[in-house]
């Protein structure tokens, strides 16, 4: 599948985890030993700012923000840093998902005694995007992916800049992602609450956009992907690092790492680590049933992973209880942006 990046970032990618400053710190001297930490430099003004967005964010949410300030100085610079990342907390700790906003967003377009063809377009596609799955073999999955990433329209900034390069007409992008077009249903929007509703979804894109960046030869790719599954709106996460081959991910030196809402099994986490086509997985789950689980089809995956011809290594399993936080879990964004943690190790 062929991801194309939005935009280039600044700084170089880290190496190392970087550790969390004491909680017995103030949010000031923590957030300075963080970016000091990050290789980043900032002014006490704008470390003023940093802090004051820090400090007026709940008790649960401050960690997710000392997290992502690591991301935001590497990529963002200093521009508008504080409202960025205020953007960010509330988006990854909104307790909705992306269809229970788009079925918000739904009903407001449903009032419109007169649609414009644009509205039209966008409750299309905010339709396609709730449709009920069925994800009970590979060929479903695939097709499903394939057909909800395109819709969500986190690409669509980068579509923008390759039409300006090539002296290509503004007039002649076509609205047919989700971004875009609720870009300009928000023109449109007759009242606070309609606004409000189209100004949370337009958030949470956005948020995901400013995880995906480069870094140096390196792609990272940050994606949601809603599922409607038995009855149930769900929410998928996937993040990819990649080195760059042709300006494409090269599926050789990557990692990914997937948060999955699954039937029965609950929250998983998977990280799949790929150098030279030799693979080591990692789960981390809170149902001890699946320790046995992967045991067993370890010996089938590295199997059909050697008939395309990659090597597994080996596999780990780790069991914790579930984050009950809103929104994305903690330990994913940890998960995301430092090497890959250590687990029970089965030997393939």
């Amino acid at each position: 599948m062929n991801i194309s990046p939005l935009g280039s970032g600044v700084g170089k990618a880290q190496n190392q985890a970087t550790a969390f400053p004491a909680t017995s710190q103030t949010a000031q001297v923590s957030t300075l030993a963080l970016i000091t930490q990050i290789g980043g430099k900032m002014p006490s003004t704008s470390l003023k700012e940093v802090t004051e967005a820090i400090d007026s964010l709940p008790p649960s949410q401050k960690e997710k923000a000392m997290e992502l300030v690591k991301v935001l100085v590497q990529r963002n610079g200093l521009t508008n840093l504080p409202e960025k990342l205020q953007m960010m907390v509330t988006s990854f700790s909104d307790k909705e998902t992306i269809l229970q906003n788009l079925a918000k967003v739904e009903t407001y377009l449903e009032k419109a005694n007169l649609p414009t063809p644009v509205q039209e377009k966008l409750i299309d596609v905010i339709r396609n995007m709730q449709l009920p799955q069925t994800l009970n073999t590979k060929t479903e999955a695939l097709h499903f992916i394939k057909q909800i990433l395109p819709l969500l329209g986190l690409n669509f900034e980068q579509n923008l800049n390759n039409f300006i390069r090539q002296d290509q007409p503004l007039s002649e992008a076509k609205l047919e992602q989700l971004k875009p077009l609720l870009l300009n249903y928000m023109n449109q929007a007759t009242t606070p609450e309609e606004s409000a509703a189209i100004g949370q979804l337009i958030s949470k894109l956005t948020s995901f956009q400013l995880l995906t960046r480069e870094e140096g030869n390196l792609h990272h790719v940050f994606l949601p992907i809603p599922v409607n599954m038995e009855n149930e709106s769900k929410e998928w996460y996937v993040h990819i690092s990649s080195k760059k081959k042709n300006e494409e991910l090269d599926p050789e030196y990557c990692r990914v790492v997937l948060l999955l809402d699954l039937p029965l099994f609950s929250s998983v986490m998977v990280d799949v680590l790929v150098q030279k086509k030799v693979t080591s997985i990692s789960f981390q789950h809170s149902y001890p049933a699946l320790e046995l689980l992967v045991q067993k089809s370890a010996p089938l995956l590295k199997q059909k992973l050697a008939d395309t011809g990659y090597t597994l290594s080996n596999v780990k399993t780790e069991c914790k209880e579930t984050d009950h936080t809103p929104g994305i879990p903690l330990g994913y964004l940890r998960t995301i942006l430092a090497p890959p943690k250590e687990g029970v190790d089965i030997r393939i």
